[in-house]
């Protein structure tokens, strides 16, 4: 699902998770089937345990130890389907648990701060076709700009399309590692869908990226998760 807000837009893939401030205008582009969990946080609850400016529109990091506590938490409410109404003492613990590990991993991203509305574009057409991205010629031909003028956006931000294409596949791959029903499938399995056709290289891009090994990583979130 795209989420626009303004000038601020980002892509919401399978196990993501966001903040949305509903009294902001905003839209919602689902890109296909979906199915979510929302959790509705009262607003005088999230003035007192959130700092003044703390952003509160954009997805939550996805590697951060915060983000991954939540998302266990998410998962158990919506297991168990929990009334919180009925309970209001243990409704406002838990409501204001939530609120306190969002701050930490709560960010816009830095290309949507720093990003040109071009590399907005270009980055949207990649991540429409992620399997297989148009090259950077082509890229540059559906936006009418040089290839040099792409390039430029990119490197703007010490960043390559290359690197950028890496990094999101390797996202891709990081929630497919945690997803519940992927739980049998291999990790080579993974890696081979999104790009990486040699599993040693894989590992080691990942490892660099995530801080361990796609093993490790989803044994950590599995632990989490139960």
């Amino acid at each position: 699902m795209v989420v626009l807000n303004n000038n601020h837009s980002f892509t919401l893939q399978p196990n993501d998770m966001a903040l949305l401030d509903s009294a902001q205008a905003f839209e919602m582009k689902p890109q296909g089937l979906i199915n979510q969990l929302s959790i509705h946080l009262c607003r005088d609850a999230v003035d007192r345990l959130l700092p003044a400016g703390t952003c509160r529109f954009g997805k939550l990091e996805q590697a951060s130890l915060s983000r991954r506590l939540l998302y266990g938490m998410f998962q158990q409410i919506s297991k168990d389907q929990m009334t919180l109404s009925e309970d209001k003492q243990h409704g406002e613990a838990l409501q204001d648990a939530l609120i306190s590990l969002l701050q930490p991993c709560l960010h816009v991203e830095d290309a949507i701060k720093t990003g040109s509305p071009l590399r907005r574009l270009a980055e949207q057409m990649i991540n429409e076709a992620l399997m297989e991205p148009p090259t950077p010629d082509e890229l540059a031909a559906r936006l009418n700009v040089s290839v040099r003028h792409l390039y430029r956006q990119f490197e703007m931000n010490g960043e390559s399309i290359c690197r950028y294409i890496n990094r999101q596949r390797l996202q891709c791959c990081a929630r497919e590692l945690t997803q519940a029903g992927n739980a049998r499938l291999p990790i080579t399995t993974i890696a081979y869908n999104w790009g990486f056709a040699d599993s040693a290289h894989f590992s080691r891009v990942f490892k660099r990226h995530y801080g361990m090994p796609p093993r490790d990583y989803r044994a950590q979130h599995q632990k989490i998760a139960d």
